[in-house]
């Protein structure tokens, strides 16, 4: 399926293209792609992996989403061993959150590049994490932003871009649900100008780059005495703890209120989910 006819003012309709993603964030952005009327040809993503208690074999959640679509999905280990004939030939590649080293011999089959999604005003936030970094950092001015891939890491041109001030910040995957949305809302808009050249991608401004790393669970771990940080790390977090006697909290649901932040419901080690005002109670 191809969108919806855009021939007004010589623009064209998005052509066949093979995207590339894996976690619900790529779900997202096909989600409003197909509100939109446009579906990919063919995906690649990540391949199933052992998860929970149990290490079942579970399949990424874009593998779940392609097979309800009916679209062929591939699920390569490797991509420098992948065979790349069955995306040979596709005028155009989309990339949202894959979480692999694309390799530039890939990058360069599409006529018109490899699109990607990436949620930050680059050059700002480069890396594997900008929704958390600019969480942490408190940030009220982020947004998202379409580019071509090269062979550096979020290093490509900038097709368009569109700036998101933030209210206050949510749970993470609520955040990754609106730049998601506001990112496949700004591909419809701007990819067929781009196609049609009526937008020309601009070179970064590399001087003014910043850099993201990845984050390790021991950075969920807040301290409740200094409030705002706590609810930022709450907000970008699954699973935020701190430590009380020695026992690990996890903190399931807590608010930014009144210049405080406020733990509604907790986890404690080895029981079930109940009030914190409960907990305390139950601890005097």
């Amino acid at each position: 399926m191809t969108q919806k006819n855009q021939s007004q003012n010589n623009i064209p309709s998005i052509p066949p293209f093979v995207f590339f993603g894996g976690p619900e964030i790529s779900v997202d952005f096909l989600d409003t792609l197909l509100i939109g009327g446009l579906q990919p040809s063919i995906i690649i993503t990540t391949p199933d992996k052992p998860s929970g208690r149990k290490m079942k074999l579970t399949s990424p959640p874009l593998k779940i989403w392609a097979d309800k679509q009916n679209i062929p999905v591939h699920q390569p280990s490797s991509l420098k061993k992948f065979d790349v004939s069955v995306i040979t030939g596709y005028p155009l590649f989309v990339v949202v959150a894959y979480g692999k080293i694309i390799p530039q011999s890939i990058l360069d089959i599409p006529e018109h590049g490899s699109v990607n999604l990436h949620p930050s005003l680059l050059p700002h936030y480069r890396g594997p994490s900008p929704i958390i970094s600019a969480m942490l950092d408190d940030e009220k001015k982020t947004g998202v932003s379409l580019m071509l891939l090269d062979a550096l890491m979020d290093h490509g041109p900038i097709i368009s871009q569109q700036i998101t001030p933030i209210d206050e910040w949510q749970k993470n995957r609520d955040t990754e649900h609106f730049f998601a949305t506001t990112g496949a809302e700004l591909f419809l808009r701007t990819i067929p100008l781009y196609l049609s050249d009526k937008i020309t991608p601009t070179k970064q401004d590399h001087a003014q780059a910043t850099e993201c790393r990845k984050f390790e669970k021991s950075d969920m771990e807040i301290d409740p005495t200094k409030p705002r940080q706590a609810y930022l790390k709450y907000c970008a977090f699954p699973k935020p703890f701190f430590f009380l006697n020695n026992d690990r909290i996890i903190v399931t649901d807590a608010e930014w209120k009144n210049n405080d932040f406020v733990i509604n419901t907790i986890v404690p080690a080895g029981k079930k989910e109940m009030s914190w005002i409960h907990f305390k109670q139950s601890r005097q």
